[in-house]
């Protein structure tokens, strides 16, 4: 159980937003054009700044907007970013980075945002998405369990209780180990420890890809991990 909590609080600890006032869709639409733009009236007229001083776009639908509805091609280099990233700020005040390069695509029935690529920058999208529903409360967590994109939460639920529809943000550095089947995510952020030392507070994530459905979270596996790394460790990109 301490090992639970002790991971429920680096998840929070990375992912969790700016307390501000939750934002409602004024006039939701259900435009999936190929490319958003903001005179598109898919978005408010004026963006925000998110948690480390990012520009998020407030969509008018409250699940976002997709930006393509077409994937790119897989042979890239996992380091190199996804196309056309931006940051929404979905469900009233959750954060979260959409793509024209890696998803994604659509939206299952209740809300949560699917279709990323089988790629490395599509693993990290969906695990970025998935993550915040997990940690924003337990109605998000039953939303991205019944969309079929993580494994039963409540053995990470119950080392602690997140109110309803809490504030999250996507973590801004990512660290990807690519495999088509099974990947691990690092998500990371520069934070000082107590002894004054700067480092990378970490958390590994492990996406699994299930045909018809696509990225899944392990909530089970043993790679499910937190920690610290030196601010000099390799392969920390800044994708959104």
């Amino acid at each position: 159980m301490i090992v639970v909590v002790g991971l429920v609080l680096s998840i929070v600890m990375l992912f969790r937003g700016d307390d501000a006032e939750l934002l409602v869709s004024l006039d939701p639409t259900t435009d999936n054009g190929a490319t958003a733009r903001l005179e598109d009236l898919q978005f408010m007229p004026e963006p925000v700044f998110g948690k480390f001083d990012r520009v998020v776009y407030v969509p008018l639908d409250t699940r976002g907007v997709i930006l393509s509805e077409t994937l790119a091609s897989t042979n890239r280099p996992v380091e190199q970013a996804p196309s056309g990233v931006m940051l929404q700020r979905i469900h009233g005040n959750m954060d979260l980075p959409f793509s024209t390069s890696d998803g994604p695509t659509g939206f299952t029935d209740n809300g949560v945002a699917t279709g990323f690529a089988r790629t490395a920058q599509g693993a990290a999208l969906a695990a970025a998405h998935y993550v915040a529903y997990l940690i924003s409360g337990d109605n998000r967590a039953g939303m991205v369990a019944e969309a079929g994109h993580s494994s039963d939460p409540a053995v990470l639920l119950e080392g602690l209780r997140m109110p309803d529809d809490t504030a999250v943000t996507a973590s801004p550095m990512v660290n990807v180990s690519f495999h088509p089947d099974l990947t691990l995510v690092k998500f990371g952020a520069s934070v000082e420890r107590s002894n004054g030392a700067t480092e990378v507070e970490v958390l590994k994530i492990p996406v699994v890809w299930r045909e018809g459905t696509g990225w899944v979270v392990q909530l089970d596996s043993t790679a499910l991990s937190g920690g610290f790394e030196p601010v000099s460790s390799e392969g920390w990109q800044q994708w959104w």
